[in-house]
């Protein structure tokens, strides 16, 4: 048994360690939410670290402190593990103010029953069964609550301005987030019981668990990258209607949006614009393209949302693939990552997708009936 603990804890630390690499050095996508995706995945990383070094710890401490080092590590490092998880996901897609008051008072919780654990193991001698020690399970329990109240409603709020991303959270995120709570509980029952084979269990289902969530956390920031970002003081994009100027004639009133008078111009400025394919840039942005073209963003976005019914990156996104497509037909030989890069994707993975979306296949599917077609 002592050889299985060891290499369950061995292969549980190196594989953390091994995600943390892989995060680090896949590149994170260019757009609007590329700051903060870099910052989200910094949080993730320092938790595969934290769990990775812990795991080698505990794998090379002697066989007497393997149980009680195991309830420690679930009681004072996992509270901080999942702050980071939580942290990594709720960062990108926060709307609202004081971003960091709010995140420096989940990391002072987090740290007091640290603490608290860290004194009680280690500074009070303390094991497991005690009445302190359960007192010390109900504070971690708690905590675990008050992360899903934060992620709910962070979550809600994101939803309420974005809509149309709602079913994304529902079908990828939240499944996440269950993972982590069901972690969370689990952690709760096996310090409840801490047993040799209750804690080795539980390594194998968290170590899978953390692998899983690697990879749908990259997927995660490839998908986020080109939303528009929402500063903490901007509001939100669904603006209001223009003010508006009314003519009385003869007892009929004449409503008109002023922004009306000033779409001729715009749509002028945006052909200028297209013709000389300033889509093609990498990780552009509404913000960038306004400027550029000497335009008010809020104009500039109204303008998209009427005249082609769908947002800024959906918009630029049907530029792209019709370059693509394009691009495919003039150059048969070129690759489907080339394309991608050519015309302004961040990788191939989110080309794929977004091609797909808008063809309804996916872009090789469609150059080879686009061949068969020639032939």
């Amino acid at each position: 048994m002592e050889r299985i603990f060891f290499t369950m804890e061995t292969f549980s630390g190196v594989s953390s360690l091994i995600l943390a690499l892989f995060l680090h050095f896949s590149e994170v996508p260019k757009g609007e939410m590329c700051r903060r995706n870099k910052h989200s995945r910094i949080y993730v990383e320092a938790a595969y670290i934290l769990v990775g070094l812990a795991s080698l710890g505990i794998a090379f401490s002697t066989e007497s402190y393997h149980e009680t080092l195991k309830a420690f590590f679930i009681q004072s490092l996992a509270p901080i593990q999942t702050l980071l998880f939580l942290w990594s996901i709720t960062y990108p897609i926060y709307i609202g103010h004081k971003l960091e008051g709010f995140m420096w008072r989940q990391l002072i919780y987090t740290f007091l029953l640290a603490a608290a654990n860290l004194i009680y193991y280690f500074g009070l001698d303390g094991q497991t069964g005690t009445l302190l020690y359960y007192v010390l399970m109900a504070c971690y329990a708690l905590l675990l609550i008050l992360y899903i109240r934060v992620y709910l409603r962070i979550s809600r709020r994101w939803t309420q301005v974005h809509p149309e991303r709602a079913p994304y959270l529902q079908k990828r995120i939240h499944p996440l987030c269950i993972g982590l709570c069901i972690m969370f509980g689990l952690s709760v029952v096996v310090n409840i019981y801490p047993y040799f084979i209750s804690q080795l269990i539980f390594t194998g289902i968290y170590t899978i668990f953390y692998i899983v969530f690697a990879l749908q956390f990259h997927n995660y920031g490839i998908y986020i990258a080109n939303y528009p970002l929402i500063e903490e003081n901007e509001t939100p994009d669904q603006t209001p209607a223009s003010p508006t100027i009314t003519l009385t004639i003869d007892n009929t009133t004449v409503m008109k949006k002023t922004n009306e008078l000033n779409y001729e111009k715009i749509e002028e400025k945006i052909k200028e614009w297209t013709s000389g394919k300033g889509y093609l840039h990498s990780g552009l942005t509404i913000q960038e393209m306004s400027k550029e073209i000497g335009i008010n963003r809020t104009y500039l976005s109204n303008f998209i949302n009427d005249t082609y019914q769908t947002n800024f990156n959906g918009w630029v996104n049907g530029l792209r693939i019709e370059e693509a497509k394009e691009r495919m037909i003039n150059n048969p030989d070129i690759s489907l990552a080339e394309v991608a890069e050519q015309v302004g994707f961040a990788d191939l993975a989110h080309f794929s997708k977004q091609f797909k979306a808008k063809e309804g296949q996916s872009p090789s599917t469609w150059r080879k009936e686009i061949r068969k077609a020639v032939v």
